[in-house]
């Protein structure tokens, strides 16, 4: 019996939590970023063609084998089904469960993995995509991540032949439009490659979602972080901003830069002011900011900008509580316990006093922002 497994790789966005997720190249092009280490031990590589497309019927393989085993009413025959399953591997029954997932929430998006899919050349990611959607003509949206170089590398005609193919929408991680702390962080691109690539995309018809992390610049660039990133989206115009709060890993560089007085973090409501500035200055009102991360103070800023004011209100209403309100939001929303402010009024007594308890431990404002950081060190 051949090997019916296919590849998962490590990361995606949580918008695609319930999409197929097919490898289309594996780790990072670029793999320097001095936040950032979720590729750190891999080797970029990009899979062949072929390889891809055996995935790909694989995928199929295990839609076809739940459409075999379905009954007239639509319920599955279940003793049919694990007479089946017994014959797989772990890691076959891994990617079955994968699939089965993904169709029992519709099966209509398919997530191209890993960090910078795009580093494919367009004309073999262009059949790529056709194939894919021959197999699955059912498929609403195919998506992957792509950094902003590579974005402004290739043509707007090739851009242009990516969405004619099936290609639907882009996630880049711009992280900040300021080239200063671009440069800090060793992103490897500049705000003009940004502006560039993102121009491109957008006039090929692609769907463009870009990436901010408030405090990624640090107390030096605390302003010029949100300010210089709403100047790129008002110069772009993307489909949406997607907050994701930068938090301190302890095995990043920038944990060293910190240890040598080479950056100063950020206080976890010095990040939201940052998330307000950023809100403030975009003028396009097609954007829609995306807060969809536990790491982001204020969990429902999910509005186009043209209902700006209902977002600043929101942020507002956390800035101006008094301190020891303030603290016990910020352990409720890292807890997960609610998405706003004005969720707290519904949360029992019981937690509240254990909450308060908590907030007592933590006297300095040095040990608060500790402890905030150790929470949300969790969620990346």
């Amino acid at each position: 019996m051949p090997d019916r497994s296919f590849e998962i790789g490590p990361i995606r966005p949580p918008s695609e939590a319930t999409s197929l997720l097919l490898q289309v190249t594996r780790g990072c092009t670029w793999n320097k970023c001095r936040f950032c280490t979720v590729y750190r031990d891999s080797r970029f590589q990009i899979v062949q063609p072929e390889e891809i497309r055996k995935n790909i019927d694989n995928m199929a393989y295990f839609r076809d084998l739940l459409m075999s085993c379905a009954k007239s009413d639509g319920t599955i025959d279940r003793s049919r089904l694990y007479d089946q399953l017994e014959k797989f591997s772990q890691e076959e029954l891994q990617c079955f469960y994968m699939v089965y997932n993904w169709l029992s929430h519709g099966g209509r998006s398919v997530f191209l993995q890993d960090g910078n899919s795009i580093a494919l050349k367009p004309e073999k990611l262009a059949d790529v995509l056709v194939y894919l959607r021959e197999k699955f003509p059912h498929i609403d949206r195919i998506t992957t991540y792509g950094r902003a170089e590579t974005l402004a590398h290739w043509s707007e005609e090739q851009w242009k032949l990516l969405r004619q193919s099936g290609l639907d929408r882009i996630h880049s991680g711009f992280e900040s439009g300021s080239d200063n702390v671009l440069k800090m962080i060793n992103k490897g691109l500049t705000q003009e490659q940004q502006i560039d690539g993102g121009r491109k995309v957008k006039a090929a018809g692609i769907e463009l979602s870009v990436y901010f992390m408030p405090g990624i610049g640090g107390a030096e660039y605390e302003r010029e972080n949100a300010e210089q990133t709403a100047y790129v989206v008002n110069q772009i115009d993307p489909d949406f901003v997607r907050l994701r709060t930068f938090v301190l890993k302890l095995d990043s560089e920038m944990y060293l830069m910190k240890q040598r007085g080479e950056f100063e973090e950020l206080t976890d409501i010095e990040k939201l002011r940052e998330i307000r500035t950023l809100i403030e200055g975009i003028d396009r009102p097609d954007v829609t900011i995306v807060s969809d991360h536990i790491v982001n103070l204020v969990g429902s800023l999910n509005h186009p900008i043209r209902e700006k004011n209902r977002m600043l209100q929101k942020i507002d209403e956390v800035l101006n509580l008094p301190e020891r309100e303030q603290k016990r939001y910020q352990l409720a929303r890292r807890h997960g316990i609610v998405e706003e402010y004005s969720h707290m009024a519904s949360v029992p007594q019981q937690r509240l006093a254990h909450l308060d308890k908590t907030v007592s431990l933590y006297e300095s404002p040095e040990s608060w922002e500790a402890h905030l950081s150790e929470i949300l060190r969790q969620y990346v």
